[in-house]
């Protein structure tokens, strides 16, 4: 399955999306998606208010209403507590409500990347999804100090001072997987089209493997792995390269993140349904996949993306005009029942199975199911 070509209109405001005629398989209907956005208007936090208005009303981000709704994201009790744990050199390492407090910190300190979930690569994808993006001095400095981490041949490592032959290695050993995760923290806040970070894009783009995902080579020569040799790409890996390459505004990229998502969706249609209905499963994040999918031009009627959009339908509460998230507290779940550790799933479903948020994203992916109007 490919995914459908379209033009891109990257950084560009979204059309409103009041269609005339519906599209087939959409998980809303038309008249539903115009009582989710009022009670979204009505209900929602600042972040979600704020999104709603740019990207289901398409409002100009520099007007007046605009501008004062943003203020009231800045105001956010989240924001605050977000930056108020910022260190003076831009990092973070602080748990919070999205993490858990770090149990450890590796001998060498931290990085923008380690340990997972509280560190600066992860909240700059947070404050991506809240509307922040490297404008404010605040996510700039964020941005600069993550970039002390690169190397000359655009390697995002955990160490900044590699031996010479390793920081200037053309062709330097394939290890995707935090450094995708670096790149989408910065893409998500707006760095994606930095010069600094072309050479980081570009050699992402090169580890790709042929069938359009991405896997550490320690996974394919046994070394990371020996009790496993990888024939296939990693979903994890893929999820995070793809975002990355989604998100950070460069035309250039679009082949690389649609043959990702094409592997995304390979990926899940493999599995049985019952096992993909589910937010965050063996490295996919399911709702952000579909918004994604959405707006690249995917059926909605993909087999896998159906699946997960039937599930979802039954957190809906027609009645009250928005979701409800239907499942075990964070503080409960398991390995081996849910996928992942509550460690683990209190940042992946942070702000996502909040009712204001869940119903902001279900929202704008049937928008984008029901118009064809993606990227």
């Amino acid at each position: 399955m490919t995914v459908r070509s379209q033009k891109n209109t990257f950084f560009t405001t979204f059309p409103i999306l009041y269609p005339e005629s519906l599209g087939g398989g959409s998980v809303l209907s038309q008249n539903q998606i115009e009582k989710n956005i009022e009670w979204l208007r009505e209900n929602g936090s600042a972040p979600v208010r704020y999104l709603t208005y740019l990207h289901l009303l398409g409002a100009a981000p520099g007007s007046g209403e605009m501008r004062e709704l943003w203020e009231r994201v800045e105001e956010d009790p989240g924001s605050h507590e977000i930056f108020f744990k910022q260190r003076d050199d831009g990092s973070w390492l602080s748990g919070g409500p999205w993490a858990s407090k770090p149990s450890y910190v590796p001998k060498s300190g931290y990085t923008p990347v380690s340990p997972k979930y509280v560190t600066t690569s992860w909240i700059l994808s947070i404050l991506g999804d809240m509307g922040y993006d490297v404008r404010d001095e605040r996510v700039k400095r964020a941005c600069e100090y993550n970039l002390t981490y690169q190397w000359p041949n655009g390697v995002l490592a955990e160490t900044r001072d590699p031996p010479e032959e390793m920081g200037s290695d053309p062709d330097p050993r394939n290890v995707p997987c935090r450094m995708s995760a670096q790149l989408t923290g910065l893409a998500k806040v707006g760095m994606g089209r930095d010069p600094r970070l072309r050479r980081s894009f570009e050699l992402l783009k090169r580890w790709a493997r042929e069938d359009g995902g991405w896997v550490h080579e320690g996974h394919r020569d046994g070394t990371s792995a020996p009790y496993k040799i990888w024939d296939r790409s990693c979903p994890w890996s893929t999820y995070f390269a793809t975002t990355s390459l989604f998100y950070s505004g460069d035309p250039s990229d679009e082949e690389a993140y649609r043959s990702g998502l094409d592997f995304l969706i390979w990926h899940l249609d493999q599995k049985p349904e019952h096992e993909i209905r589910r937010f965050f499963w063996h490295g996919h994040d399911t709702v952000r996949e579909l918004l994604m999918f959405s707006e690249a031009g995917v059926e909605p009627t993909q087999r896998s993306v159906k699946a997960i959009l039937d599930w979802l339908e039954g957190m809906y509460l027609p009645d009250e005009t928005h979701f409800r998230y239907v499942g075990k507290p964070v503080s409960k779940m398991s390995v081996r029942e849910d996928g992942a550790s509550t460690v683990v799933m209190k940042y992946r479903l942070f702000h996502l199975i909040e009712d204001d948020w869940l119903t902001y994203y279900m929202t704008r992916i049937a928008s984008n199911f029901q118009t064809g109007q993606g990227r």
